[in-house]
């Protein structure tokens, strides 16, 4: 399957909203600490993009900082990796899975969408 076949293959699957978020963080896995940069974010998980490709299944950890409101936090994510792909020069583009089942990641996630939200609102007035 070509790249531009699975990106659409999946963008298909999609069910939940996605919001541009740019951020730069870390992504741990149990062989490497690799530095990311997000892509999106939706209720149930982050695109990344990583120098290196992380595979299919693959658990993994993510820490970042972020603005909330008027604040500066850090987030920390337990993630699965659902796909990776090589995404031209820019690196691997990983689809990440963070279980919205567990409180703080839950909210955490909702905090980053509703400021995702209310800046897109803003941008389009």
């Amino acid at each position: 399957m070509s790249a531009h076949a699975m990106l659409a293959a999946q963008d298909s699957r999609r069910q939940e909203q996605r919001y541009v978020f740019r951020r730069r963080g870390l992504m741990t896995t149990d062989e490497a600490t690799l530095q990311i940069r997000t892509v999106d974010v939706s209720a149930h998980g982050l695109a990344v993009m990583s120098p290196s490709p992380i595979k299919a299944g693959k658990l993994c950890s993510i820490m970042l900082d972020a603005v909330i409101g008027a604040r500066i936090v850090q987030l920390h994510f337990s993630c699965k990796a659902i796909y990776c792909i090589l995404a031209g020069t820019e690196g691997f583009r990983t689809s990440l899975y963070i279980d919205g089942n567990v409180d703080t990641h839950k909210q955490q996630l909702q905090k980053i969408i509703a400021t995702c939200s209310s800046a897109s609102l803003a941008a389009s007035n």
